[in-house]
C-alpha cells in the first residue's frame, strides 16, 4: 500500500521523532548491533531513532513522497523497493525491523522470506504490529467502529499469523516483548477530524454505505461527547515479537 497521500502529514499524526526514538530504544537491545535495514521506512522516523543509537541503517519503501522526507533524515540511505524484492544480496545486513508496515504489503509471506534472505546468519528481524488503544471515551468509540469495519477479522499481522509466516520463511521466535506508549492525547473533535480526513490507511477504501452505517454514528458519538475540545489521555499496547535466523552449521 503507497503512503503518497499521507507524506506532508505522516510525522504530525504518528507521533514524529519523539517517537521514532521511543521504538528505537525500545526495539534495540533486542536486535544486538550493527548495519540495520527497515521495511517500510515511510519518513525515517524509526531509522533516525536507530541512527541516533549509532546503527548503521538503511530503509527501503515504495512512496516516493515519503522517501523524500526519510531522504533528507538519512541523506543516501535510503531507496525506493518493494518489501517481496529487496535490493540487497542475501545476508547482506545484522537485522531488520518492519514497524506497523506486514499488514500493508500485498504478500507478506513473500516480505518475510526476503527479510531472511538479507538476513546474516544469526541476524534478527523485528516486528511491530498494530496497537491496542484503551483508557479513554475516545478510544473506545474508535475502536468499537474500527472492530465493526473489519467485521470482526484478525489483522494482517495478527502476531500469530505473523509468526507463522516467519517460521515459514526459517525465522525462529526469540523474544516477545509489548511496547506501551501514552499516546498522543487528542480530544474529541480532533479525533473526529482525521477520521473525516482518512488518516489512517484502514479507512482509505471503506465504501459509501459502510462509512454511513459505521463511521457517521461513530462521528455523531465522538462530536457528542462531554468537553469535546478537553485532550483524552491514551494508552497504546502494541505486540512486538523478535526472531532470529539461525547460525549456519559449525
Amino acid at each position: 500500500m503507497n503512503f503518497d497521500r499521507m507524506a506532508d502529514r505522516y510525522d504530525q499524526t504518528r507521533g514524529g521523532e519523539e517517537r521514532g526514538r521511543r521504538v528505537a530504544g525500545a526495539l534495540a537491545p533486542h536486535l544486538g548491533g550493527g548495519t540495520l535495514l527497515e521495511i517500510g521506512v515511510g519518513t525515517g522516523l524509526i531509522s533516525a531513532g536507530f541512527a541516533g543509537l549509532g546503527w548503521s541503517v538503511a530503509g527501503v519503501d515504495v512512496s516516493e513522497r515519503m522517501l523524500a522526507h526519510a531522504a533528507r533524515r538519512l541523506p543516501g540511505r535510503v531507496l525506493r523497493a518493494d518489501a517481496t524484492a529487496i535490493p540487497f544480496r542475501a545476508g547482506a545486513v545484522d537485522a531488520c525491523v518492519a514497524v506497523h508496515v506486514i499488514h500493508l504489503v500485498g504478500d507478506p509471506g513473500a516480505a518475510l522470506a526476503e527479510v531472511a534472505r538479507v538476513l546474516r546468519p544469526g541476524g534478527r528481524f523485528a516486528f511491530v504490529g498494530g496497537g491496542k488503544h484503551g483508557g479513554s471515551d475516545v478510544a473506545e468509540i474508535v475502536g468499537a467502529m474500527q472492530a465493526e469495519l473489519s467485521g470482526g477479522a484478525p489483522r494482517r499481522d495478527d502476531p500469530e499469523a505473523v509468526t507463522r509466516l516467519a517460521e515459514h520463511a526459517g525465522l525462529r521466535h526469540a523474544a516477545g516483548l509489548t511496547l506501551v506508549d501514552s499516546g498522543h492525547p487528542s480530544t474529541p473533535l480532533e479525533s473526529a477530524r482525521q477520521i473525516e480526513l482518512r488518516t489512517w490507511s484502514h479507512l482509505w477504501a471503506v465504501p459509501p454505505a459502510r462509512w454511513t452505517s459505521v463511521v457517521e454514528p461513530a462521528l455523531e458519538a465522538l462530536r457528542g461527547l462531554p468537553n469535546p475540545t478537553e485532550p483524552r489521555s491514551d494508552r497504546i499496547s502494541t505486540p512486538s515479537l523478535v526472531f532470529e535466523k539461525p547460525a549456519t552449521a559449525g
